[in-house]
């Protein structure tokens, strides 16, 4: 739902500032290449299954770095993808192997799971919108490949993106419940399509094994409805050997059906949570799940939380 808009404060001291950054995004250490002057400000809202946030921060000439490595990632269990738009100075950003600069009204997506940094200083504004990862997945299984691309103000796609989370963070208070799901859902779709026209070219220069990965991706997200998909079945209908198809898979250090199953929870996760599917049976059903007591418990050893918490009144 669109909650009521939590102000988690103003600060002059960076401690205190890092400090609510760490409870509201994500637990991470720090460099300052000097002690100096500086004040921030946090806000916070839920909007459906997402949260929105504007941050300002304001530090002088000093510039800062952020980092989340492996440590911190060990003590700190929440599982997220952001969506970060910068809407004022410029802030650098590294994610698997990656490495880019956000000037005013520039986008990325970074995976809260895995080691990042995150460099800013002076003057800066910016919108982070919390995404679950199932949310995200469902939409495109593929988005570890674009994590750390910038997406860049110029882009029609970019500036559409931009404008639509900038609309997030207006919205009244009073938006209805189902209402704010939609929306919610409806900029995701945005933004995954944004994400793939941009950089499609991208992931296709990896060569023949990416294409055949993703066409049997694209067959099996299709296909999660049917219970009966097997390795065997999901390679007759690609044309390859079941051979083939575990090497396709072990290149991301994965297999088939362990693909198959996550993508099967991600899609019933996304169902409830933006009020597509109100009946647990019906989201289990639904993606291929025909033990009601297995998909509750599996879901419940992925996600943290029976599925039954997501439905929808």
């Amino acid at each position: 739902m669109l909650g009521a808009q939590n102000i988690v404060g103003a600060s002059q001291c960076f401690e205190q500032w890092h400090h609510a950054t760490c409870h509201n995004y994500s637990i991470t250490d720090y460099r300052r290449t000097r002690q100096g002057p500086f004040r921030g400000h946090i806000s916070a809202r839920s909007f459906g299954a997402l949260t929105v946030s504007q941050l300002a921060s304001f530090a002088s000439e000093n510039r800062i770095e952020v980092l989340r490595g492996g440590s911190e990632i060990r003590g700190d269990p929440r599982d997220y993808f952001m969506l970060l738009l910068v809407y004022c100075g410029d802030v650098g950003f590294a994610q698997n192997g990656r490495t880019t600069r956000l000037m005013d009204g520039d986008m990325v997506i970074y995976d809260q799971a895995r080691p990042f940094t995150m460099e800013f200083g002076g003057d800066t504004r910016q919108i982070i919108v919390t995404i679950p990862r199932p949310l995200l997945v469902s939409r495109l299984p593929e988005v570890e490949r674009f994590t750390a691309r910038r997406i860049a103000s110029a882009s029609k796609l970019g500036a559409l993106t931009a404008t639509v989370v900038r609309q997030l963070v207006e919205f009244e208070t009073s938006l209805d419940e189902d209402v704010a799901n939609r929306v919610g859902a409806s900029a995701l779709d945005i933004l995954a399509t944004t994400l793939e026209a941009e950089f499609s070219e991208d992931t296709e220069g990896e060569g023949r094994h990416h294409a055949r990965l993703a066409r049997v991706k694209r067959y099996v997200i299709a296909h999660l409805d049917d219970a009966e998909m097997t390795i065997e079945s999901i390679a007759a209908a690609q044309n390859l050997a079941p051979r083939t198809l575990h090497r396709l898979f072990s290149a991301e250090g994965t297999t088939p059906i362990r693909w198959l199953w996550q993508q099967r929870l991600s899609a019933s996760y996304k169902a409830l949570a933006e009020g597509r599917i109100r009946h647990v049976t019906d989201a289990a059903l639904s993606f291929g799940f025909t033990d009601l007591s297995h998909f509750s418990r599996v879901f419940k050893k992925t996600f943290g939380h029976a599925p039954h918490t997501l439905v929808r009144r």
